[in-house]
């Protein structure tokens, strides 16, 4: 009844400010959800006095349960019964004692003799530091110039609709709009648009707005607190971050949030924990496909303002006067003193995956600053996962279905379905909050960077056709100097990130074992890669026996994604690694596979340099990891804008040197070289730029089978991904002369990817997913080879007249797909088979039949020019008779020889599809 009253409350609260209608409204909404609130309440209270009454019973029934010592059974009912067991016991006892005397002089033993394992310990700290390329002074309070609530105790009003901006751009939009026109009577058709934009002003402001409750903010908190043990195990936060918060609240400069965005409880969890620490909750920028029923007020009031994810589908990039709102009320909020949170990636991600920034409320923040509006922000990344993702998963999204927008019904499904489900646990990381004003003097002061001078800005009109907000209504300067903050923030937050037992596991079942593994392997796996993450300063979000946190892990992962079987004495782990389950489990993956990219980018590119004499050069070895790393530009931030990239793979290529991976090859003396490069001039066989090898560093494999499992491990990491843009580059040949709608080319390319699949030309299912296929065609667009144009929420693709051409998209093509394929980790003939062989048993051509080899080898040839002309084999040199060799060694297939023909078959234990 409590919540009815709150509720009743409530609306009163909400009459006083809003007209009769919205009031009414408002108030059957907010009837009707705690009214389902207060039932759920019941139904738990319910559920707790039936739990309680049953252990009472059952606690009675063994109180008065007669007594059983091992075998005895019967009811001691005289003296010396009694006196003959008590004597019994303290025999046992003393027994007891004895053993335990023997047991531990024998432990003391083995400790003298025993030398114990070193440990060596990284203590981490409690809060992610700063970057230390960029350097952050300590700030002051620098506000000086007062708000306008400073002079007056009671409320402040700010207007947005009467700042000089937003007039200047209904004014703008209104002569645009008139001059288009031909009308005779030009003053009242010219008021007519005016009124007509002003109105539209208002609306747009007043759909923008948020009404912050502090009432609503603790009857909330309330609710959560409530409700919160319903679904998750723990919320954690170190206190130790929280106290630095506090202090920085102390300072009276806006703190600006920027989480990472997993799900829609990120926001409502964040204020929820600000505001149970006295912290003031930030404004939280919402996408407007939230204003739905009830939950859109709800938000409202709990500080969400609503900005629209697309432009306006008619007047799109030329809307300015949303723009110039959306940037006067950000720019009047912060006066106000307001904190401000927002996320940097725009959406959820769809893939676990940091997504890449998107800079239009940052560059808001960023020209409040240089024109004066503040004289200073706090930047506060904040790093958030889960154990299991509350939003569900994105399977029907990443297979090409279309996102269903949110709905009052579905929200109510959803949260019933939620507090009926074991999430575990969340994680939320604040990192060090540091000051806007020193990092841009710092990225200002880089000798990459042009100074960005602080000076009063007004609205400029270069429409952006890639900005949502307000991007255009600064220079291009400031674009570089926003993109490099957002990018350091990412980055920042994708290694503050903490790693959950989830993410631990399937990485490790995806990327290892993914035929299968038992437990005690999978354990010893985990805690090597614990050991890892630890000495790579990652926060790990679990603890204690690996084989009990693998169990863990796969009770809340449950068994759609992880399997066990029984397979004769020992329990198999098995991942679900078929289509649609293994979307989801790799979204828990990659959380792992962003850490290991760097690494994998190096092990891909060993595997695909070029060989001199047994050696790999470092030049060689760089180009080709940068040249992986420009393909992947838009899945992984590789480093810190602050940092070379180049200088960043070499201190990685430098690790792999000290973990003997790989070695570095010895210089020889100056007489030996000048020897090898008077020897060169006589072989044949040597390249035109040989000498210049031997004056760089050059590196040899280690051939041991131990680091020529993990170099395998590493590649195999980004394999999906190199499938996914290697298929992308192949159906580029479909935009020859000819155009294709976003929705239509990408089902184009699922299609053919699953086609691949069957013909298991393409390896891992997790490689048909949209996201990658967007972002690989954002890469070709930036190399000149795309063109998209937009048209509302429609975008239509098409080659480049420089590129629209077979042989074009073929270089383009092979420039991708020279990375798929090892080389050097396996031989050629096992490459032969699996890609040849295997590919002609799937079509089933041996299966219940005979073959002559003259006809056998003839389909071969057939299939590889097919499978050429399709991409999906990178060389057409093939050793037939060696490939068939292979099938007869391992016993696949049997060949009869008769004079001069051999007639080929499958051997009766492998002759069927299976």
């Amino acid at each position: 009844m409590y919540i009815l009253f709150g509720g009743l409350l409530g609306s009163l609260l909400l009459a006083s400010q809003f007209d009769l209608f919205y009031t009414i409204y408002g108030a059957f909404q907010l009837f009707i959800v705690l009214l389902i609130t207060y039932f759920i309440f019941i139904l738990q209270g319910c559920h707790k006095m039936v739990t309680n009454i049953s252990n009472k019973f059952s606690d009675l029934y063994n109180r008065y349960t007669p007594l059983k010592d091992d075998e005895q059974t019967e009811v001691l009912t005289t003296f010396s019964a009694l006196k003959q067991l008590s004597n019994e016991r303290k025999q046992k006892t003393n027994l007891n004692k004895i053993d335990n005397r023997g047991v531990r002089a024998t432990q003391l033993f083995h400790i003298k003799e025993t030398v114990p394992d070193l440990n060596v310990t990284l203590r981490l700290t409690f809060m992610a530091q700063s970057c230390q390329s960029c350097p952050v002074t300590n700030s002051r309070p620098l506000i000086q110039t007062s708000a306008f609530w400073q002079w007056f105790l009671g409320a402040y009003f700010f207007s947005p609709a009467s700042d000089d901006r937003v007039i200047k751009a209904i004014e703008k939009t209104a002569i645009r709009q008139f001059q288009e026109m031909d009308t005779d009577n030009d003053d009242e058709v010219y008021m007519k648009i005016l009124k007509a934009t002003e109105k539209r002003a208002q609306k747009i402001l007043f759909d923008m707005r948020s009404t912050l409750s502090d009432f609503l903010l603790r009857f909330t908190s309330w609710i959560l607190y409530k409700l919160l043990p319903c679904f998750l195990g723990s919320v954690v936060v170190h206190p130790g971050q929280v106290e630095v918060l506090q202090e920085a609240s102390k300072t009276n400069l806006p703190l600006i949030f920027l989480p990472l965005h997993r799900s829609h409880l990120d926001y409502i969890l964040i204020s929820f924990i600000l505001l149970n620490n006295n912290i003031r909750s930030p404004l939280v920028a919402a996408g407007d496909n939230l204003r739905i029923p009830f939950f859109g007020s709800l938000l409202r009031g709990l500080g969400a303002f609503y900005i629209r994810r697309r432009l306006h589908p008619t007047m799109g990039p030329k809307d300015h006067v949303y723009k110039s709102i959306l940037h006067t009320y950000m720019n009047l909020c912060l006066k106000a003193g307001h904190n401000i949170e927002f996320f940097l990636e725009g959406g959820r991600t769809r893939t676990g995956k940091p997504c890449m920034p998107k800079y239009g409320i940052l560059s808001v923040i960023v020209d409040s600053y240089l024109d004066g509006t503040i004289e200073d922000a706090l930047l506060v990344p904040v790093s958030v996962n889960y154990e299991k993702l509350v939003d569900g998963n994105f399977i029907k999204e990443q297979l090409g279905q279309p996102k269903k927008m949110e709905t009052f019904g579905q929200t109510l499904k959803g949260i019933w379905n939620v507090l009926n489900s074991n999430y575990g646990m969340m994680r939320i990381d604040f990192n060090q909050p540091f000051s806007l004003k020193d990092i841009i003097s710092s990225i200002n002061s880089s000798p990459r960077s042009m100074p960005v001078s602080i000076q009063h800005r007004t609205l400029k009109s270069n429409p952006s056709t890639n900005s949502l907000y307000g991007t255009d209504v600064v220079s291009e300067d400031q674009k570089i100097l926003v993109e490099n903050i957002s990018k350091h923030v990412i980055y920042d937050c994708s290694q503050a990130t903490t790693v959950m037992s989830t993410n631990i596991l399937a990485f490790l079942l995806l990327n290892k074992y993914r035929k299968g593994v038992n437990l005690q392997e999978l354990a010893e796996a985990l805690d090597e890669l614990k050991r890892e993450l630890l000495g790579s300063r990652r926060n790990i979000g679990f603890q204690g026996d690996s084989v009990d946190v693998i169990n863990y892990a796969i009770d809340i992962l449950g068994p759609g994604l992880v399997g066990r079987e029984k397979q004769k004495s020992e329990t198999v782990i098995k991942p679900v690694s078929i289509l649609p389950n293994v979307i989801e489990l790799s979204y828990y993956s990659n959380t792992v596979v962003a850490h290991f990219a760097l690494d994998s980018v190096l092990a891909i590119a060993i595997n695909v340099t070029e060989q001199y004499r047994n050696m790999l050069a470092h030049e060689d070895l760089i180009n080709n990891a940068s040249s992986l790393c420009d393909i992947f530009q838009y899945e992984f931030l590789f480093c810190k804008p602050c940092q070379v990239l180049e200088q960043v793979l070499i201190s990685s290529l430098d690790n792999l040197v000290a973990r003997k991976e790989l070695f570095e090859a010895e210089n020889d003396s100056e007489l030996v070289m000048k020897s090898k490069r008077i020897a060169s001039r006589f072989d044949d066989d040597d390249d035109d730029d040989a000498n210049y090898r031997y004056f760089q560093k050059q590196y040899k494999m280690n051939v041991n089978q131990e680091s020529v499992d993990t170099l395998t491990f590493l590649s195999n990491i980004l394999k999906p991904l190199l499938e996914t843009y290697s298929v992308t580059a192949f159906m580029l040949d479909k935009l020859v002369q000819t155009q294709l709608l976003e929705n239509e080319f990408i089902d184009l390319i699922l299609d053919e990817m699953k086609n691949q699949l069957f013909r298991g030309t393409i390896e891992y299912d997790e490689s048909i997913a949209v996201d990658p296929i967007k972002n690989a065609l954002k890469l070709f667009q930036k190399w000149g080879v795309v063109e998209c144009h937009n048209e509302g929420k429609t975008r239509l693709y098409y080659l480049k007249e420089s590129h629209d051409d077979t042989e074009s998209v073929q270089e383009i093509y092979n420039r991708v797909n020279r990375f798929r394929f090892i080389l050097k980790f396996y031989s050629v003939c096992c490459s032969l088979y699996a890609d040849v062989c295997s590919a002609l048993f799937q079509k089933k051509k041996l299966v219940q039949t005979q073959l002559l080899e003259n006809e056998f080898i003839d389909l071969i040839l057939e299939e590889i020019k097919s499978q050429l002309l399709r991409g999906t084999i990178a060389y057409d040199q093939f050793q037939f008779k060696k490939a068939l060799k292979l099938s007869q060694k391992r016993g696949v297939v049997e060949c009869h020889n008769e004079v001069k023909t051999r007639l080929y078959y499958l051997k009766e234990s492998h002759d069927d599809t299976e």
